[in-house]
């Protein structure tokens, strides 16, 4: 499902013009993007938790040279499912 399908899923299932449904939308992955630039951890009862996990900076090589090379730290957005989305799956 892509973006434009989920607007239409929202908008037939909240009976409501896609005009409407795509703002909000819009304004809850918003609120995700932000609060995840600022650190923060976002959890959503019965669906998952969103967070930032850091990776530690680790030494790589240069696969042309063979060259040992530092690798900075970085952050990664990550899902985790919570238990009762995850028995819906099953």
């Amino acid at each position: 499902m892509n973006k434009k399908q989920l607007i239409q899923s929202m908008a037939s299932q909240l009976d409501i013009p896609q005009t409407q449904a795509k703002p909000q939308l819009e304004q809850i992955l918003h609120v995700i993007h932000q609060g995840l630039s600022e650190g923060e951890k976002i959890y959503i009862p019965q669906f998952g938790t969103f967070e930032l996990r850091f990776h530690l900076p680790k030494t790589g090589r240069n696969p042309q040279t063979g060259e040992a090379i530092e690798i900075d730290g970085f952050n990664q957005p990550s899902f985790k499912a919570s238990p009762a989305l995850k028995a819906l799956l099953k």
